[in-house]
Protein backbone atom coordinates (compact mmCIF):
# COMPACT_ATOMS: atom_id res chain seq x y z
CA UNK A 1 0.00 0.00 0.00
CA UNK A 2 2.79 2.03 0.68
CA UNK A 3 1.57 4.28 3.46
CA UNK A 4 4.35 5.86 4.30
CA UNK A 5 4.96 7.36 1.23
CA UNK A 6 1.21 8.57 0.13
CA UNK A 7 1.59 10.52 3.58
CA UNK A 8 4.82 11.94 2.47
CA UNK A 9 3.48 12.72 -0.44
CA UNK A 10 0.58 14.78 0.83
CA UNK A 11 2.57 16.30 2.92
CA UNK A 12 4.46 17.65 0.60
CA UNK A 13 2.42 18.36 -2.46
CA UNK A 14 -0.21 20.57 0.06
CA UNK A 15 0.44 24.40 -0.11
CA UNK A 16 -1.63 27.11 1.80
CA UNK A 17 -4.16 27.58 -1.34
CA UNK A 18 -5.37 24.05 -1.47
CA UNK A 19 -6.59 24.11 1.93
CA UNK A 20 -10.09 25.23 1.95
CA UNK A 21 -10.70 28.76 3.67
CA UNK A 22 -12.91 27.02 6.71
CA UNK A 23 -9.84 24.80 7.89
CA UNK A 24 -7.76 27.70 7.98
CA UNK A 25 -10.35 29.54 10.20
CA UNK A 26 -10.28 26.93 12.18
CA UNK A 27 -6.28 26.71 12.95
CA UNK A 28 -6.15 29.88 13.90
CA UNK A 29 -8.87 29.30 16.88
CA UNK A 30 -7.31 26.15 17.56
CA UNK A 31 -3.75 28.16 18.07
CA UNK A 32 -5.68 30.92 19.99
CA UNK A 33 -6.87 28.39 22.17
CA UNK A 34 -3.06 26.44 22.62
CA UNK A 35 -1.68 29.69 22.81
CA UNK A 36 -4.36 29.86 26.61
CA UNK A 37 -3.22 26.79 27.38
CA UNK A 38 0.45 27.76 27.75
CA UNK A 39 -0.40 31.17 28.97
CA UNK A 40 -2.47 29.66 31.57
CA UNK A 41 -0.39 26.42 32.43
CA UNK A 42 3.01 28.62 32.51
CA UNK A 43 2.98 28.56 36.52
CA UNK A 44 1.93 25.07 37.07
CA UNK A 45 4.45 22.70 38.96
CA UNK A 46 5.21 20.83 35.81
CA UNK A 47 6.02 23.86 33.85
CA UNK A 48 8.42 25.49 36.80
CA UNK A 49 10.81 21.44 36.75
CA UNK A 50 10.78 21.70 32.94
CA UNK A 51 11.89 25.49 32.79
CA UNK A 52 14.26 25.12 35.26
CA UNK A 53 15.24 21.72 32.96
CA UNK A 54 15.50 23.71 29.99
CA UNK A 55 17.32 26.72 31.71
CA UNK A 56 20.28 24.69 33.14
CA UNK A 57 20.50 22.16 29.71
CA UNK A 58 19.19 24.15 27.10
CA UNK A 59 21.73 25.08 23.97
CA UNK A 60 21.36 28.12 21.52
CA UNK A 61 18.77 30.97 21.80
CA UNK A 62 16.74 30.25 18.78
CA UNK A 63 13.52 29.62 19.73
CA UNK A 64 11.07 31.58 22.75
CA UNK A 65 9.39 29.60 25.90
CA UNK A 66 6.31 31.22 25.60
CA UNK A 67 5.37 33.81 28.28
CA UNK A 68 8.62 33.89 29.41
CA UNK A 69 12.05 36.01 28.37
CA UNK A 70 13.70 32.47 27.50
CA UNK A 71 15.20 31.45 24.34
CA UNK A 72 16.64 28.00 23.71
CA UNK A 73 17.62 25.74 21.42
CA UNK A 74 14.77 24.76 18.38
CA UNK A 75 14.31 21.10 20.00
CA UNK A 76 14.17 22.06 24.09
CA UNK A 77 11.39 24.94 22.86
CA UNK A 78 9.36 22.56 21.59
CA UNK A 79 9.51 20.30 24.39
CA UNK A 80 9.49 23.09 27.33
CA UNK A 81 6.23 24.33 24.91
CA UNK A 82 4.48 21.24 24.65
CA UNK A 83 5.09 20.27 28.19
CA UNK A 84 3.58 23.63 29.32
CA UNK A 85 0.67 23.64 26.79
CA UNK A 86 -0.79 20.23 28.14
CA UNK A 87 -0.32 20.51 31.86
CA UNK A 88 -3.59 21.62 32.69
CA UNK A 89 -5.15 19.15 30.45
CA UNK A 90 -6.95 22.54 28.76
CA UNK A 91 -5.97 22.11 25.28
CA UNK A 92 -7.72 20.75 22.61
CA UNK A 93 -8.63 17.40 21.42
CA UNK A 94 -9.71 15.16 19.10
CA UNK A 95 -12.95 12.88 20.84
CA UNK A 96 -12.03 9.85 18.27
CA UNK A 97 -8.69 9.07 19.03
CA UNK A 98 -8.37 11.55 22.63
CA UNK A 99 -5.76 13.00 20.43
CA UNK A 100 -4.48 16.58 21.97
CA UNK A 101 -2.93 17.92 18.41
CA UNK A 102 -1.76 21.04 19.40
CA UNK A 103 0.65 20.25 22.20
CA UNK A 104 2.17 17.54 20.13
CA UNK A 105 2.63 19.51 17.48
CA UNK A 106 1.98 23.24 17.35
CA UNK A 107 5.40 23.59 19.48
CA UNK A 108 7.55 22.03 17.26
CA UNK A 109 6.22 24.45 14.39
CA UNK A 110 6.51 27.61 15.87
CA UNK A 111 10.16 27.11 17.04
CA UNK A 112 11.25 26.23 13.29
CA UNK A 113 9.23 29.01 12.22
CA UNK A 114 10.37 31.45 15.09
CA UNK A 115 13.98 30.18 14.21
CA UNK A 116 13.79 30.26 10.10
CA UNK A 117 11.38 33.46 10.29
CA UNK A 118 8.71 31.99 8.18
CA UNK A 119 5.39 33.50 7.85
CA UNK A 120 1.87 32.88 8.81
CA UNK A 121 0.37 31.16 5.83
CA UNK A 122 3.48 28.74 6.32
CA UNK A 123 2.79 28.19 9.78
CA UNK A 124 -0.67 27.61 9.24
CA UNK A 125 -0.68 25.09 6.57
CA UNK A 126 2.09 23.31 8.36
CA UNK A 127 -0.01 23.13 11.94
CA UNK A 128 -3.22 21.78 9.81
CA UNK A 129 -0.94 18.94 8.43
CA UNK A 130 0.71 18.38 11.02
CA UNK A 131 -2.66 17.76 12.93
CA UNK A 132 -4.43 15.90 9.89
CA UNK A 133 -1.35 13.59 10.09
CA UNK A 134 -1.54 12.84 13.62
CA UNK A 135 -5.31 12.34 13.76
CA UNK A 136 -5.04 9.96 10.32
CA UNK A 137 -2.46 7.63 12.32
CA UNK A 138 -4.43 7.86 15.48
CA UNK A 139 -7.62 6.55 13.84
CA UNK A 140 -5.14 3.90 12.15
CA UNK A 141 -4.09 2.54 15.18
CA UNK A 142 -7.58 2.27 15.97
CA UNK A 143 -8.76 2.31 19.66
CA UNK A 144 -6.89 -1.31 20.55
CA UNK A 145 -3.50 1.37 20.54
CA UNK A 146 -5.13 3.69 23.26
CA UNK A 147 -7.09 0.73 25.17
CA UNK A 148 -3.51 -1.26 25.49
CA UNK A 149 -2.10 2.04 27.71
CA UNK A 150 -0.50 3.97 24.47
CA UNK A 151 -0.80 7.58 24.58
CA UNK A 152 -1.95 8.40 21.39
CA UNK A 153 -1.37 11.60 21.85
CA UNK A 154 2.52 11.09 22.05
CA UNK A 155 2.94 8.08 19.74
CA UNK A 156 0.83 9.82 16.66
CA UNK A 157 1.48 12.93 17.58
CA UNK A 158 5.06 12.46 17.33
CA UNK A 159 4.51 11.82 13.11
CA UNK A 160 2.23 14.48 13.27
CA UNK A 161 4.80 16.96 14.61
CA UNK A 162 7.37 15.73 12.21
CA UNK A 163 5.46 16.00 9.36
CA UNK A 164 4.72 20.44 10.11
CA UNK A 165 8.65 20.92 10.80
CA UNK A 166 8.84 18.82 7.33
CA UNK A 167 6.80 21.09 5.48
CA UNK A 168 8.61 24.18 7.21
CA UNK A 169 11.57 22.82 6.17
CA UNK A 170 10.77 22.23 2.31
CA UNK A 171 11.49 18.42 2.78
CA UNK A 172 10.82 16.54 -0.27
CA UNK A 173 9.17 13.27 -0.48
CA UNK A 174 12.29 10.71 0.06
CA UNK A 175 13.10 13.23 2.59
CA UNK A 176 9.95 13.16 4.70
CA UNK A 177 9.98 9.11 4.43
CA UNK A 178 12.84 8.99 6.34
CA UNK A 179 11.80 11.82 8.87
CA UNK A 180 8.82 9.64 9.64
CA UNK A 181 11.12 6.55 9.89
CA UNK A 182 13.10 8.30 12.20
CA UNK A 183 9.88 9.35 14.41
CA UNK A 184 8.75 6.15 14.42
CA UNK A 185 11.29 4.68 16.24
CA UNK A 186 11.52 6.97 18.93
CA UNK A 187 7.36 6.38 18.92
CA UNK A 188 6.54 6.19 23.07
CA UNK A 189 4.55 7.12 25.80
CA UNK A 190 2.13 5.58 28.40
CA UNK A 191 -1.15 6.06 29.62
CA UNK A 192 0.33 4.75 33.33
CA UNK A 193 2.11 8.26 34.07
CA UNK A 194 -1.54 10.03 33.31
CA UNK A 195 -1.86 11.99 36.77
CA UNK A 196 1.61 13.30 37.08
CA UNK A 197 3.91 15.40 35.09
CA UNK A 198 5.03 12.85 32.63
CA UNK A 199 1.37 12.83 30.93
CA UNK A 200 2.38 16.42 29.84
CA UNK A 201 5.85 15.60 29.24
CA UNK A 202 4.41 13.25 26.65
CA UNK A 203 2.97 16.07 24.81
CA UNK A 204 6.49 17.64 25.02
CA UNK A 205 8.82 14.91 23.80
CA UNK A 206 6.28 14.36 20.88
CA UNK A 207 7.06 17.79 19.54
CA UNK A 208 10.88 17.42 20.62
CA UNK A 209 10.93 14.39 18.53
CA UNK A 210 9.25 15.97 15.72
CA UNK A 211 12.36 18.54 15.82
CA UNK A 212 14.75 15.79 15.99
CA UNK A 213 13.42 13.67 12.95
CA UNK A 214 12.74 15.81 10.36
CA UNK A 215 15.92 18.06 10.86
CA UNK A 216 18.11 14.69 11.51
CA UNK A 217 16.48 13.71 7.71
CA UNK A 218 16.99 17.01 6.09
CA UNK A 219 21.05 16.27 6.79
CA UNK A 220 20.58 13.25 4.73
CA UNK A 221 20.38 10.88 8.37
CA UNK A 222 18.19 7.24 7.21
CA UNK A 223 15.90 5.01 8.25
CA UNK A 224 13.38 2.72 7.23
CA UNK A 225 11.24 3.71 4.12
CA UNK A 226 7.91 1.76 5.40
CA UNK A 227 7.81 3.00 8.82
CA UNK A 228 4.37 2.47 9.27
CA UNK A 229 3.12 -0.37 7.39
CA UNK A 230 6.15 -2.43 7.26
CA UNK A 231 6.27 -6.20 9.29
CA UNK A 232 7.87 -4.81 12.29
CA UNK A 233 6.46 -1.50 11.20
CA UNK A 234 4.43 0.72 13.68
CA UNK A 235 1.42 -0.65 12.80
CA UNK A 236 2.21 -4.01 13.25
CA UNK A 237 3.31 -3.40 16.45
CA UNK A 238 1.28 -0.67 18.32
CA UNK A 239 -2.15 -2.29 17.69
CA UNK A 240 -3.64 -5.43 17.01
CA UNK A 241 -6.05 -4.41 14.44
CA UNK A 242 -4.88 -1.70 12.25
CA UNK A 243 -6.74 0.28 9.48
CA UNK A 244 -4.55 1.89 6.69
CA UNK A 245 -7.90 2.53 4.61
CA UNK A 246 -8.72 5.32 7.81
CA UNK A 247 -5.68 6.66 7.17
CA UNK A 248 -6.29 7.86 3.48
CA UNK A 249 -9.74 7.96 3.34
CA UNK A 250 -10.25 11.35 2.14
CA UNK A 251 -6.71 12.69 2.42
CA UNK A 252 -6.71 15.91 0.35
CA UNK A 253 -10.38 16.46 1.01
CA UNK A 254 -11.22 16.08 4.34
CA UNK A 255 -8.65 17.99 6.97
CA UNK A 256 -9.38 16.56 10.71
CA UNK A 257 -8.41 19.67 12.52
CA UNK A 258 -11.83 20.65 12.03
CA UNK A 259 -12.89 18.02 14.53
CA UNK A 260 -10.57 19.32 17.17
CA UNK A 261 -12.78 19.93 20.34
CA UNK A 262 -12.16 23.34 22.38
CA UNK A 263 -12.54 22.53 26.51
CA UNK A 264 -15.30 24.83 28.87
CA UNK A 265 -13.15 22.35 31.43
CA UNK A 266 -10.19 20.23 31.60
CA UNK A 267 -11.45 17.06 30.82
CA UNK A 268 -11.50 14.78 27.90
CA UNK A 269 -15.40 14.42 28.26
Amino acid sequence: MELTKKLAEFVHNTNFHDIPQDVIEKSKYSILDWLGSILGGINDDASRVIIEYVKEFGGKRQATVIGTDIKTDLEHAALVNGVISHALDFDDYHSKTVIHGAAACLPAVLSIAEDRRLCGADILTAFVLAIDISIRLGLGLTSTHYERGWHSTSTAGRFGATAGVAKLLKLDTDTIINAFGICGTQASGIRQVFGTMSKPFNAGKASMDGVISATLAEKGFTSSKDILEGKLGFFEVFTDDPDADAVLKGLGSKYYISDLSFKPYPTCA
